[in-house]
């Protein structure tokens, strides 16, 4: 609707109020509006974090992989982590690949011959983390060994409250669960 607006009021006055060329320009109008349409469409497919599940499909195709995430965020994190593991692998890379993975900070390191994956943000094992360790399997040089490290409570971490509170989780609960 915009450019057949934009259409008609380029017109000089005395044409504008004409049926014929309103009709006329307005049927081009409503083509451009459509195309313009398809154009950002077409743009937020460039993106992972706005690809369509058609995008992810036709990425998978290109790059012959298959996405085990459930939910299209997953599998947008899992074509971006795949995408970037194309490039030489070292710790930068590690790194990129995992701030690709939205579940959380995640610190990559190397000390002594072992690459050291750290989960920051969250407490517990993440959800999809199987994800986030094929992409860094499929990057890593064979010979490296990977250490995975989650982050986990204990008693004096947690925050103050009574037993009442916590007596209706489990212990394993207590320990990884978030927002406790």
């Amino acid at each position: 609707m915009l450019h057949k607006i934009q259409i008609i009021n380029n017109l000089h006055k005395v044409f504008r109020g004409d049926p014929y060329i309103n009709s006329l320009l307005g049927t081009a109008g409503e083509r451009l509006d459509n195309i313009s349409i398809k154009a950002d469409e077409i743009e937020k497919e460039y993106w992972f974090d706005t690809m369509s599940a058609i995008g992810i499909a036709i990425m998978e195709n290109q790059m012959d992989y298959k996405c085990m995430g459930k939910t299209i965020e997953e599998k947008r994190e899992e074509i971006e982590g795949h995408w970037k593991i194309a490039g030489k692998c070292d710790l930068q890379l590690l790194q990129t690949i995992a701030n690709s993975w939205r579940n959380g900070q995640v610190a990559v390191m190397f000390t002594n011959a072992v690459i050291e994956i750290t989960f920051i943000s969250i407490v517990g094992i993440p959800r999809d983390v199987d994800a986030l360790k094929a992409a860094i399997d499929n990057a890593k040089p064979a010979h490296l060994p990977i250490n995975y490290t989650f982050r986990y409570r204990v008693w004096g971490l947690l925050p103050p409250k009574n037993w009442e509170y916590y007596k209706k989780y489990t212990w394993e609960e207590v320990m990884k669960k978030e927002g406790i």
